[in-house]
Parts: structure tokens; C-alpha cells; sequence
């Protein structure tokens, strides 16, 4: 009994992380150049605990890039290797933002969770456009692309999230409860 509580728990810690798993695969051959980083990095901040969401952001990052450099073909240059580092590290700050502005996970506050995407946002694209200053490509920077990209995220955000939402209240053994969310 006790193995099959502890099985049952392993797989209930897991099973959101390998949802989203699904859905990058899913994403990032449907969209290879719209994966949509910060929405993933701000709903595992908002559901998980910080090491868990940082591994799963980062297996995130690292399944879209493997897909990306052999199945979609990226090119395999130094500039391709730099922006997709660079898509790494701007979702793991993105995360870490969202996670401060949310504080504790046991109850959200939905004005939180929507500041915290939008910093989150902010704080991906910047490190992005640092990178570009360095390497090049600011002109993938401009406001109908950057506000593309914002769509984009936002959607998927919006997505996962209700995602998540129904799937703590239809299968709570496997997902976990649902968390308080406060409309403050």
C-alpha cells in the first residue's frame, strides 16, 4: 500500500511537467520560431515549486532545441547556437521574474499572475535584446513583431493556464489540487 501512495505521488509530481512536455513538443513543431518561452516560464512558476518549475523551464528550452537543430533544421552555426543559449537564459530569468512577482504558490492572486507575465515578458525580451546588441538582429525587435510574439505568448498563457485550472479540478490525484486564485 505504502508503494503504491508513493508511486502515485511520484507520478501526481510529474504529470504536470510532462503535460507542458507534450505541449512544447507540440509547439515548437507547429511554431518552431514562436515557441512561446515566457508563457511556459510563468505558469510553471505559478504552479510549481521554484526547483521543479527552473528543471522543467530548462528541459523545456532544451526539448525545443534539440527539436529545432535536428528535426526542424536550424542551422548550425554560432549565431544559431548564441540565440538559442540565449532563448535559455532569457526563459529562466523570465521564470525567476514571474516567481518574485508571484510570492507563495498556495494561493494566486490573478493580478499577480498578470503582472508577473507581463514582467516576465519584459525581462525576456530585454535579455534577448541584449544578445542582439552584441550579435546582431535588432531589427527582429520591432513592434509588430515583438507585439506578434506578445500575442502569441499571451494566448498560450492563457491556454496552459486554464489547462491547468481544469485539469486540478477533473483529476486532482494526478495534478493536485487546484490553488486558491484571488481576483485581487
Amino acid at each position: 500500500m505504502t508503494d503504491e501512495i508513493t508511486a502515485q505521488s511520484e507520478a501526481a509530481r510529474f504529470a504536470w511537467p510532462v503535460t507542458l512536455a507534450l505541449a512544447t513538443v507540440g509547439g515548437s513543431l507547429a511554431a518552431a520560431c514562436m515557441m512561446p518561452f515566457v508563457a511556459l516560464a510563468i505558469v510553471t512558476a505559478a504552479t510549481m515549486h521554484r526547483s521543479l518549475a527552473l528543471a522543467t523551464i530548462l528541459a523545456i528550452w532544451a526539448t525545443n532545441q534539440v527539436l529545432g537543430f535536428t528535426v526542424l533544421g536550424y542551422p548550425h552555426t554560432g549565431y544559431a547556437f548564441a540565440w538559442g543559449g540565449a532563448l535559455g537564459i532569457a526563459s529562466v530569468l523570465a521564470m525567476l521574474a514571474g516567481a518574485a512577482v508571484m510570492g507563495e504558490r498556495d494561493e494566486l492572486s490573478s493580478f499577480r499572475t498578470l503582472s508577473a507575465f507581463l514582467i516576465g515578458f519584459f525581462v525576456y525580451e530585454a535579455a534577448l535584446f541584449g544578445l542582439a546588441l552584441v550579435v546582431g538582429g535588432t531589427e527582429t525587435f520591432a513592434m509588430p513583431i515583438v507585439g506578434q510574439i506578445f500575442a502569441n505568448d499571451a494566448l498560450w498563457f492563457a491556454g496552459l493556464s486554464g489547462g491547468y485550472w481544469l485539469l486540478t479540478r477533473t483529476v486532482p490525484t494526478l495534478f493536485g489540487p487546484a490553488p486558491r486564485i484571488r481576483f485581487a
